[in-house]
């Protein structure tokens, strides 16, 4: 009988063992925590595509672009017979030493040298950064030159009275409205760039004339230099203007112009804002940025103008070959 109650006893005291230790452990685990799993929590994976990172763009330097363009063609004029001086794209140069002067005011004799760049297309004119614009106001033109004469490697200018002749080939049709107008150097909050003038016939040395014939344009400059034959757009519709945005690079880094087919007029846009333009009309807009690593940026978009219209700009990866060649279909 005492070895029941012994072996009852023993059995007692191992449960009441057993149950401590459960208690003991549930003290210890705080309240409301899950057990640990027996199985890793794996490491989320490190993303394998980079992060875009902003591209740095440069301003772009003038020569950069013109070098791609038409280039400043040279004659030596050494008797009458040279002359005259005609250039690849047709514009014919009539120009004497009688009609120069030194830089002292003194005469000119044979040889001379005579330069010419012909700016003809809207691509060149976009590489030369040359927009047809006099004061603001968009010019309808039928081509730009830039004639200069040297002697001796000293730039000649020309006498009041002159017999010179510039004969300027009609590329499109003929427009008997068109004009002679001068460009001169301007700076506008920093922004330097080419200005057009009208001619005018009572002064003499901004004076000059242009006669259109069935297949070219006379002109009887009293000054050499940049001339363009051109005429005011007359604006029949509502003028605005066209503001544009970019975040990266600002707009300030980009080159930014818009071409009106239309009215074969050419405007560039400085900062953010363009000059007026005429609502209801077909613009095309050609931007292009270059990065610091020299890789070329574009925006193209052709749209009817619309009253306060904003456009952002958005460039895409390109090659300066491809550039060229979208200059080409303007």
């Amino acid at each position: 009988m005492k070895k029941i109650n012994i072996a009852i006893l023993a059995i007692g005291l191992f449960a009441i063992a057993c149950s401590t230790d459960r208690t003991i452990l549930r003290e210890v685990k705080p309240i409301g925590q899950t057990e640990t799993p027996t199985t890793p929590v794996e490491e989320p994976e490190t993303p394998t595509t980079p992060v875009e990172t902003k591209e740095e763009f440069k301003s772009i330097d003038k020569a950069v672009l013109a070098k791609l363009g038409s280039q400043t063609e040279k004659k030596t004029i050494k008797s009458q017979d040279d002359l005259p001086f005609v250039g690849s794209q047709g514009t014919e140069v009539w120009l004497y030493p009688q009609d120069l002067r030194m830089p002292d005011g003194s005469a000119v004799t044979y040889p001379i040298e005579i330069e010419m760049l012909e700016l003809f297309t809207p691509k060149d004119m976009i590489l030369h950064q040359m927009p047809t614009v006099s004061r603001g106001r968009l010019l309808t033109t039928a081509g730009e030159m830039n004639i200069r004469a040297y002697k001796n490697g000293q730039e000649l200018k020309l006498n009041k009275y002159n017999s010179t002749q510039i004969v300027v080939p009609v590329k499109r049709e003929l427009d008997n409205d068109m004009w002679l107008f001068y460009g001169e150097p301007t700076n506008l909050e920093g922004n330097e760039f080419i200005d057009w003038y009208s001619a005018d016939s009572s002064k003499r040395e901004d004076g000059g004339r242009l006669f259109p014939r069935k297949e070219d344009y006379v002109i009887f400059p009293s000054r050499i230099g940049w001339i363009n034959c051109d005429r005011f757009y007359n604006f029949k519709e509502a003028k605005t203007v066209v503001t544009f945005s970019s975040e990266n690079p600002p707009v300030e880094n980009i080159l930014i112009y818009l071409y009106f087919p239309d009215i074969k007029s050419l405007m560039q846009v400085y900062k953010e804002t363009s000059g007026e333009v005429p609502v209801g009309q077909t613009v095309k807009v050609i931007a292009v940025g270059i990065t610091k690593n020299e890789e070329y940026r574009t925006f193209y978009q052709e749209m009817v103008v619309q009253d306060k219209q904003k456009v952002e700009i958005k460039l895409t990866p390109t090659t300066k070959e491809a550039f060229l060649q979208h200059l080409d279909t303007l």
